[in-house]
């Protein structure tokens, strides 16, 4: 029997300030202003306050970070 794929299809990028980072869960507030939450599990943590860019992939009920790097 075939497992149902939990992602979406395609990935999306996203830029902003973090909010929360903690245990594998975070929040990142983008430019426009939308709080976006996101599963962590395996990147590397970041300070509350700092600018990144996260590629993910939707994951219901939240993103799931792919990739996250400081933005410029």
């Amino acid at each position: 029997m075939d497992e149902i794929d939990p992602f979406e299809p395609g990935s999306q990028i996203f830029v902003g300030t973090v909010k929360f980072w903690r245990n594998g869960y975070g929040e990142l507030v983008t430019d426009s202003g939308v709080t976006v939450p996101f599963s962590m599990q395996g990147q590397p943590a970041f300070r509350v306050g700092m600018r990144v860019r996260i590629v993910a992939r939707k994951y219901r009920p939240r993103f799931f970070a792919d990739s996250v790097m400081a933005a410029d």
